[in-house]
């Protein structure tokens, strides 16, 4: 079977068995990067009291663990376009979970300040390889929505981390919420088991036999997998841009700058509000456990955001959904401070993480699609691990605002400058890529 078949034969499938499995091998390497990014918000208000760190530090221990993000997903990105997605990401879980429980087992703030740099590498390097291995491998019809449908696995596990925050870091300490994530190791064999490795990425490396022994084993119609009698693309799948172009390339670099911008603005409200709110509700009139379930009750909003995304993802074009999300989210944080009534902050603050969950959720699909095979583990892992410079940045800059005593609407004034920045940046990007298979998306560039 020539290699153009089998390409169409997935892009024009309906949805089965194999792609539920996809998700959710892939989906749960995402909710342990999740856990791992969150849980840090939840243990800080422990870590001041235990160690009597300064709110200033306490910004650097977020922040440090967002940098190793960047160097992790860059390198995974690297990686990945040049070993395999799949081999990749097993090996990833495994040393997430080893660092989940050195973590645990810290002994300082400068201990925990550096294992946290190498946890956040492997938190960073799963995203951009789990995420390119599900677009490669998802029919051009819905892959908008399954891409947005695998950030509800990031919602899930930052709804967990806030579970674990509210059940076990305030009854058992700090310690054993750090270990928890060990559990993270179990995905490898998920991985191992249930994705296999990317038609596309082996085509391109020249594993053509390779490519017809897997896709011998993988038997669509025993799936559940029917096949979709649409138009056949008649695209070549070897060369997909007519070039060798770089992610600075002329072709490619407005693409570059509007993405990083993107997950750059992205990062910042995420963190800024996430890692601090915690905090910053329990220094008011509620407690810590008040503060907690509020916290909780409010990351929940990231599950219909992602829903409503998944749904509008193949239906309208994602460029534009992205920008009405980012104008959303950024006046709800604008508007969030400005009362003090118990319903109003639970009703904006959900509404912050459902308009970012749905700004994320579309995020990533466009992200992958506008690079073609070659580049797009690389331009993945790029556009993941600069946009953690937002997260290195939001806990610094509100730290510092919280020493110096600003208050909360100056604090959140700041938060909200990035979404509504980033509709300029989008406005950057004119290609379209709702509705199109991934080589018709660069035969057009």
């Amino acid at each position: 079977m020539e290699m153009t078949q089998i390409i169409n034969r997935y892009d024009t499938a309906h949805p089965g068995r194999f792609h539920i499995k996809l998700m959710l091998a892939a989906g749960s390497t995402w909710i342990w990067v999740a856990y791992g990014v969150t849980i840090i918000g939840f243990i800080i208000p422990s870590l001041k009291d235990e160690w009597g760190i300064t709110a200033s530090a306490l910004g650097l221990l977020a922040g440090w663990g967002m940098l190793g993000m960047l160097v992790g997903a860059v390198t995974a990105g690297w990686l990945a376009d040049r070993y395999g997605r799949r081999k990749v990401l097993i090996r990833i879980m495994l040393v997430q979970a080893v660092l989940f429980l050195l973590s645990a087992l810290a002994q300082s703030y400068q201990q925990l300040l550096w294992l946290r740099f190498f946890l956040g590498i492997g938190l960073g390097a799963a995203l951009p390889v789990a995420g390119t291995l599900v677009s490669e491998f998802s029919p051009t019809r819905i892959r908008g929505m399954l891409m947005v449908l695998l950030n509800t696995f990031w919602a899930f596990g930052a709804t967990l981390a806030a579970l674990v925050g509210y059940l076990i870091v305030i009854n058992a300490g700090w310690r054993l919420a750090m270990g928890f994530g060990g559990l993270a190791g179990l995905c490898a064999i998920l991985v191992r088991v249930y994705l296999p490795e990317s038609f596309r990425y082996l085509w391109q490396k020249g594993y053509q036999q390779e490519v017809l022994k897997q896709d011998a084993r993988i038997d669509l119609e025993s799936e559940g997998v029917a096949p979709h009698l649409g138009k056949i693309s008649q695209n070549p799948v070897i060369e997909e841009s007519g070039s060798r172009a770089g992610i600075w390339s002329r072709q490619y670099a407005p693409v570059t700058v509007a993405l990083w911008y993107l997950w750059i603005s992205l990062n910042f409200l995420y963190q800024g509000v996430y890692v601090w709110l915690p905090t910053l509700l329990s220094d008011g009139q509620a407690g810590v456990s008040h503060a907690y379930q509020v916290t909780l009750f409010i990351s929940l909003g990231q599950v219909p955001g992602t829903f409503l995304a998944a749904f509008l993802a193949d239906r309208f074009s994602r460029r534009y959904l992205l920008i009405i999300s980012q104008v959303l989210v950024g006046l709800s944080t604008a508007l969030f401070p400005l009362m003090d009534a118990s319903w109003y902050i639970l009703t904006l603050g959900f509404f912050i993480m459902m308009f970012n969950g749905m700004s994320m959720g579309l995020g990533h699909p466009f992200t992958a699609e506008l690079y073609p095979t070659r580049i797009r583990g690389r331009a993945n892992g790029w556009a993941s691990g600069i946009g953690r410079l937002g997260g290195v940045a939001a806990p610094l800059v509100v730290g510092a605002a919280v020493q110096a005593g600003a208050s909360l609407p100056v604090i959140f004034l700041i938060l909200a400058a990035a979404p509504f920045s980033t509709t300029a940046a989008l406005a950057w990007v004119k290609r379209e890529t709702t509705g199109k298979s991934l080589e018709e998306i660069h035969a057009e560039n």
